[in-house]
């Protein structure tokens, strides 16, 4: 046999395994999760009201952002970078949950539209980057400093939301002191 044959009937088996398990897998889509239906059109506003119920709250998200960079700074100061780069890109990601679940936020100031996204964009390619910059390059010196100017960052986009009474800082105090900061730490093992 050919190897073309060969192909061409591995292909035909492919297709018929795919058309037998098509009407399976519709029929999973048709029914939601754990085999309940999904809603109708007219059911749909209310699940829509339900699950925006669940969605975390603004502050929410930033009281687990300000925890993970307090966290990063701890981490940096001790020099466990890759400790850093986790509590850096758990901050970045809850920063990112934020944008994605208001894309734009209303300044409590001046009642105005105020394009997170935006905002967002320009300090993840500047302060943000810097400091991950810095945790890649173990640069004690230069994190603390991108650290500093990511603060100000920070408090540029409180301002401009209309929220200049958060005021950011140097962290003072190690918020969490289960985890050990120490990069040569030995227990648990």
């Amino acid at each position: 046999m050919s190897k073309n044959v060969i192909i061409g009937a591995l292909l035909l088996v492919i297709g018929v395994l795919i058309g037998a398990t098509l009407p399976a897998l519709s029929a999973q889509q048709r029914e939601g999760r754990r085999g309940q239906p999904l809603p109708t059109l007219e059911q749909l506003p209310q699940e829509v009201a339900t699950l925006r119920q669940l969605i975390p709250t603004n502050s929410t998200i930033m009281m687990d952002v300000q925890w993970h960079w307090t966290n990063l700074w701890w981490a940096g100061k001790k020099r466990n970078w890759p400790l850093a780069q986790y509590y850096f890109n758990e901050s970045r990601g809850h920063i990112q949950q934020l944008v994605r679940k208001n894309p734009t936020i209303r300044n409590q100031d001046t009642g105005m539209d105020v394009e997170l996204q935006g905002i967002f964009d320009g300090i993840d390619t500047s302060s943000l980057a810097m400091v991950k910059d810095s945790i890649a390059k173990k640069d004690g010196t230069g994190f603390e400093k991108n650290y500093r100017t990511m603060l100000e960052s920070c408090y540029s986009c409180h301002k401009s939301v209309g929220r200049p009474y958060i005021r950011p800082q140097l962290p003072t105090a190690q918020v969490q002191a289960m985890v050990n900061m120490d990069p040569n730490a030995t227990w648990p093992q």
